[in-house]
């Protein structure tokens, strides 16, 4: 299995509180191959997002739908709704066609409704690259609007992306490992967006060897342990909605460590904007830690 499909398989084994059914279907139906009066249809190589997406439409919309399979060696999933009156409900239920946007925003009135249309939105659109060739995330998406919506979604979640046009779809694309963590964080991927920080941090420090030659192996491994573990307890406390409460100087040390991680103290202070030295950040980041592990317990 791909690491895409790893990821897309741990999204549809999380557990779905009942509000947020329903914007992660409309993720599903928005960014499917097909979502108009005349056909929805949502095309995948993944078994387990074929079977989400059928359960959800029972379930929220009480949709029957029928599932084909084809393809090669690769099995492909082809799932469609065959009933006009019930495609014709589905859009209704957000305004599709009446809406000034393609986004229907009044259906996504909280961060939590937020995530999970965008978590549907990857697994109806959505593919990340195996990250030891290097990871990107393209949403391969049928118009521009669309295409510039969910862009502004996007950053307003902190999360930079680009557009390129290939063929006859919008590529909205990401590329900054930082970034692409962040919304794997966001979609709930959790296991996986460490697992990309951890292979980053990994191949940084590889990259990077010949500048670090003068450096003691140890002090090496120490660094690359710490830096991990400063980014998993960053994570934590951003994602539990503490990191915004703390002291401005953390959330800049915190900021510091998370966007450069496989810098020493020293290397982080010459990147710092504002005059700080090594112990003073060291002091700040162990401060981090430290309420990292007191909210744990």
């Amino acid at each position: 299995m791909s690491f895409s499909s790893d990821v897309k398989t741990e999204l549809c084994e999380l557990k779905l509180p009942q509000h947020t059914k329903m914007p992660l279907c409309y993720g599903f139906l928005l960014f499917c191959r097909s979502f108009s009066v005349d056909g929805i249809k949502l095309q995948t190589e993944n078994q387990a997002v074929a079977t989400l997406f059928s359960k959800l439409l029972s379930e929220v919309y009480s949709v029957n739908t029928k599932i084909q399979t084809g393809g090669g060696k690769r099995k492909v999933y082809r799932i469609e709704i065959l009933s006009e009156a019930d495609r014709l409900r589905l859009l209704a239920s957000v305004d599709f066609g009446v809406y000034n946007g393609k986004i229907y925003l009044d259906a996504l009135d909280s961060d939590a409704k937020i995530a999970s249309f965008i978590r549907g939105a990857f697994l109806s659109c959505g593919q990340i690259s195996d990250p030891v060739k290097g990871a990107r995330v393209d949403f391969l998406l049928r118009d521009k609007q669309l295409a510039d919506e969910f862009r502004a979604l996007l950053k307003d979640h902190y999360i930079e992306t680009n557009i390129s046009k290939r063929q006859n779809c919008y590529v909205v694309y990401i590329k900054r490992n930082e970034m692409i963590t962040n919304l794997l964080a966001l979609i709930g991927a959790s296991f996986r967006s460490l697992e990309l920080i951890e292979m980053s941090i990994i191949s940084s420090v590889k990259n990077n060897m010949n500048r670090a030659a003068n450096c003691d192996n140890a002090n090496l491994d120490r660094m690359v342990e710490a830096s991990l573990r400063q980014r998993k307890a960053i994570d934590y406390l951003e994602k539990n909605g503490i990191l915004q409460t703390l002291d401005e100087k953390l959330i800049s040390a915190a900021s510091l460590r998370r966007g450069n991680p496989d810098m020493s103290i020293k290397e982080l202070c010459k990147e710092s904007k504002e005059p700080i030295s090594p112990s003073g950040l060291n002091h700040r980041l162990k401060k981090i830690m430290e309420i990292y592990e007191e909210r744990k317990q």
